[in-house]
């Protein structure tokens, strides 16, 4: 089986900050532990279906601007198995031009996660 880390597009980036979300029928907060410029993972209890389209909203370190978001569930972590904690991996696929810019900076300035598993 293929791990998360290995079918990446981008690198992922230490980001721990407040993530606020809302799908279709909820709004929950939880707290970010990775992001890359093509999405992030969200660390919570409260976890969406796969597919599930979900807005987010976050500030970066350094940046008093609310990034906003349109993103999809592309997996959950239901089960802490690997010691990784229960949340969902969100993909981006709408954001401001703004928004993307200033994501793109943040990755530009911080070093890529080195996993080992």
């Amino acid at each position: 089986m293929v791990s998360h880390d290995e079918r990446r597009a981008t690198p992922r980036h230490e980001l721990t900050v407040e993530v606020t979300f809302e799908s279709q029928h909820n709004f929950y907060t939880g707290i970010s532990s990775d992001l890359s410029v093509g999405g992030l993972f969200v660390a919570t209890d409260m976890l969406c279906p796969v597919g599930e389209c979900v807005r987010v909203r976050f500030t970066l370190p350094g940046n008093t601007e609310v990034m906003d978001a349109i993103t999809e569930v592309r997996w959950v972590r239901s089960v802490d198995v690997t010691g990784g904690e229960r949340g969902m991996g969100l993909q981006f696929l709408q954001m401001s031009a703004r928004t993307k810019q200033a994501v793109n900076e943040f990755a530009i300035k911080r070093d890529a996660l080195v996993v080992n598993e």
